[in-house]
């Protein structure tokens, strides 16, 4: 059998990566669908447009929460679980015996955003009876979309900040299944808790904007608090603020 000359190997190599980038295409329009996919990554710039806009302030919080709950409801979450990639995400954790497991995510399969986001995300992951244990924010605008599994949320408005407590008033207390979603500000629902009720594990994403508000002079951060503190006169509640580990051992 004569031997391939160089043009033919070159020919037949360029051939065999035109056949395999064909593959791949249509690996991914199987995967994403050719009309789906254009959806997901309008989606998703519209999440780095409400988050860009805060992160400027141009915007508020209390608007930056109606635009993203707004966004997430408008949600095509089957669409978009596979945009992250999370069979693969969920089948590799390792979950904690206390508390949520939180999970990095990336954009690679969705085109035409920054490659410089200016809020950070994750994914918390937790067995039943675990929790996203409860805390208040500074300076951190954030948002909760449920992904998988059904969890108790508990919300609290932030009315007075002492040395040693919130003062809270209860605002949110149901169970969220996928799809359902939740936001966070200085201003609004700032304290939250959530715990998964479900056998099978639950899964939430998360985006949030560090020092987006110039008003704040504390630097962003979780302060963690025992929402289940002294009840007060008018349904409100002094909430001490404990450690990360305080609330983990109590709550987690």
């Amino acid at each position: 059998m004569p031997l391939e000359t160089r043009r033919e190997f070159t020919q037949h190599a360029l051939q065999a990566l035109t056949a395999l980038a064909l593959i791949e295409g249509l690996a991914v329009r199987r995967l994403f669908g050719a009309e789906t996919q254009p959806i997901v990554d309008r989606w998703f710039k519209e999440l780095e447009t409400i988050s860009r806009d805060i992160h400027d302030h141009r915007v508020k919080d209390l608007e930056f929460q109606n635009q993203l709950e707004a966004l997430y409801r408008r949600v095509d979450l089957p669409s978009l679980l596979k945009t992250l990639d999370f069979e693969r995400i969920a089948a590799g954790v390792t979950y904690p015996a206390l508390g949520a497991k939180s999970l990095p995510v990336d954009f690679k399969n969705v085109s035409g955003i920054s490659t410089t986001q200016v809020y950070g995300r994750q994914i918390f992951a937790m067995s039943q009876g675990r929790s996203v244990i409860p805390h208040g924010h500074d300076n951190m605008a954030t948002g909760f979309l449920v992904l998988k599994g059904s969890l108790r949320g508990r919300h609290y408005d932030r009315l007075e900040d002492h040395k040693d407590h919130y003062i809270v008033r209860p605002t949110v207390d149901r169970t969220f299944t996928p799809g359902e979603y939740s936001t966070v500000s200085d201003h609004k629902d700032n304290v939250h808790w959530f715990q998964a009720l479900s056998k099978e594990p639950a899964f939430i994403f998360n985006i949030h904007v560090d020092g987006y508000n110039p008003e704040n002079p504390n630097k962003p951060n979780r302060v963690y608090v025992d929402p289940t503190g002294e009840k007060l006169s008018g349904g409100l509640i002094k909430a001490p603020k404990i450690t990360y580990g305080e609330a983990n051992r109590m709550y987690g």
